[in-house]
């Protein structure tokens, strides 16, 4: 029988689990029973700091902490200090788990299995854990405290919209002025694509916003409150329109967007001005027609359901919803799903994201009102050792001698200013960490264009001088603790720095170079190192295993580097 606590941290996390199960077919016995095993029953140190309840490490947009932990290094328990994850709250450790599994190849088992006793064999196997005995353990509490009930409340959503009644409608056509053809489109190309790029993200990262339907940008105050909870009757119903009471008059004020009409106010004038009814935008302005989701999608060019053909700035769409494409495998949408209001969510047809919503879509188009000037994104090829021939890396992370990056390649932003264009003369404050590359203007003030790799630190969204970009070892620690292949990257470059191991920094590059995701951790470090030779990635195995011994956790790394090459 559970004791009072442990039934309390059951009603707490079960239903949690339950829910996340629906949305990511992730079996919510096993959620429960890990999140009892790794937490201690909620009573952890890391859990009481940072709400992470499956021992995850790394940074949580950004945030981390660090603690002493337990592996097993094939023999015997060997203790390290590493980075975990600090969640706000326990709902986000959760999710963050089960992005976890739907993030790294190695954990596709999972997704969809049914029998407890499969997933708490598959999840050991898969690398989540070094106890030999973890199977066991969890087999035991899911059997002990009857943690099954929480897998019956509900099956894996199809997806879609949702929030209003049948998968993917999103309650309604989206259109803001109500029936009628939409004007014809005049005035096509009028905004580029790396400005509708940029004013999305600064609604999302920088205003409140709420999903409120038929609404292009309007603040939520004063009449605005009255108009729209009466102008759709999705916004009638209580619910809708007690969050739309709950966002009034607010300082600063909420803005009011719903999925197409959040496209549609950025082309009609958006600014954020809250003294303006409709936040800066003026309806049906510059061209741009008053067009539903639906709609949007078939006045789009280049149609297709083929993403990897798909470039920022594009629209992404499923029936009655749509969003756009940012780059990075990210789509900034608004919807009464997961944050009710306008957000960063992973595109599926790309790849989960870890910490983040996602959804799969049907189609993507270019937008026929703005002139696409963002190149195509490519693949992460990563450097051969830019610092030279072994040796010559000197043991450190700094490798100003580098090749430029080029567009799509991940590095590390080592500054702490952005600035809105290539050649601004001032810049807003920002944190460092890792960054892709999404633009290049040779010979400007702020030369590259970053955004911030998910899980990689960074806060970066913007042109950033030529000097705070670090290619080699610093960027290539960062690329791979962004594909969950290491764990630790600030451990890392200490390590580098340190000089303990000699061509350590290039082994991480060669490694990056090869490595695109994660994959099973090999038994053994020899086992790792084999993996590497064949990669042609080191070619001196012996060198490698001499030197397990002088840092700890290097057997670990050539566990993961081998694994994932």
């Amino acid at each position: 029988m559970a004791t009072a606590e442990q039934r309390a941290f059951l009603d707490k996390i079960g239903p949690m689990a339950a829910a996340d199960m629906q949305k990511t077919g992730i079996l919510a016995s096993l959620t429960v029973a890990q999140a009892i095993l790794e937490s201690g029953w909620g009573k952890s140190g890391l859990t009481l700091k940072a709400n992470n309840l499956f021992g995850i490490k790394g940074a949580y947009n950004g945030a981390s902490v660090s603690c002493k932990t337990q592996e097993w290094d094939g023999s015997k328990y060997i203790t390290i200090t590493a980075a975990f994850r600090k969640y706000p709250s326990w709902a986000e450790s959760v999710a963050d788990h089960s992005a976890l599994f739907l993030r790294l190849k190695r954990y596709e088992n999972l997704r969809g299995c049914t029998d407890y006793k499969k997933a708490c064999q598959y999840v050991r196997e898969d690398g989540y854990a070094t106890d030999p005995a973890y199977t066991t353990k969890l087999v035991q509490l899911i059997e002990k405290y009857g943690l099954t009930q929480y897998d019956t409340t509900g099956t894996p959503s199809t997806g879609g919209a949702g929030a209003a009644g049948t998968p993917g409608t999103s309650g309604g056509t989206n259109t803001t002025g109500g029936a009628g053809s939409p004007a014809e489109g005049k005035g096509a190309g009028s905004m580029k694509a790396s400005v509708l790029i940029q004013k999305l993200r600064e609604i999302e990262r920088n205003h409140k916003t709420l999903y409120v339907m038929g609404c292009f940008g309007a603040p939520l105050t004063g009449g605005n409150v009255t108009r729209y909870c009466q102008n759709h009757d999705y916004n009638k119903k209580a619910n809708r329109t007690a969050m739309i009471k709950a966002a009034a008059n607010k300082t600063p004020p909420v803005f009011g967007f719903d999925c197409v009409n959040l496209i549609k106010g950025v082309l009609w004038g958006w600014s954020g001005d809250a003294s303006k009814t409709y936040g800066g935008a003026a309806y049906k302005s510059n061209g741009v027609p008053d067009i539903g989701a639906d709609g949007m999608i078939k006045v789009c060019k280049d149609v297709s359901t083929d993403f990897r053909t798909i470039i920022p700035g594009e629209a992404v769409w499923l029936s009655g919803h749509i969003g756009v494409y940012v780059g990075g495998g990210v789509v900034i949408e608004c919807s009464p799903a997961f944050k009710n209001c306008v957000q960063e969510t992973a595109c599926l047809n790309i790849g989960a994201i870890a910490g983040m919503n996602g959804r799969k879509w049907t189609k993507h188009g270019k937008i026929p009102y703005i002139t696409y000037d963002v190149a195509a994104e490519k693949p992460y090829t990563g450097g051969t050792g830019a610092a030279g021939t072994p040796g010559t890396s000197g043991g450190t992370v700094n490798t100003s001698g580098a090749s430029a990056p080029s567009v799509g390649a991940v590095v590390a932003f080592t500054g702490n200013l952005h600035y809105t264009s290539a050649n601004a003369a001032n810049g807003k404050p920002c944190k460092p960490g890792a960054a892709k590359v999404t633009q290049i203007v040779k010979g400007a003030k702020h030369p590259y264009q970053l955004i911030r790799e998910i899980g990689g630190g960074s806060t970066v969204c913007g042109w950033v001088d030529a000097a705070d970009i670090a290619t080699g070892a610093e960027a290539a620690i960062l690329k791979l603790a962004a594909l969950g292949v290491i764990n630790s990257p600030d451990y890392w470059a200490q390590v580098i720095n340190s000089g303990k191991v000699q061509y350590l920094g290039l082994l991480f590059e060669k490694a990056a170079a090869k490595i695109t995701k994660a994959g099973t951790r090999t038994t053994t470090a020899k086992d790792g190192v084999d993996a590497l030779v064949r990669a042609g990635v080191v070619d001196s195995p012996e060198y490698w295993l001499q030197n397990c011994g002088k840092v700890a956790s290097l057997d670990l790394l050539l566990c993961a580097l081998g694994g994932a090459v």
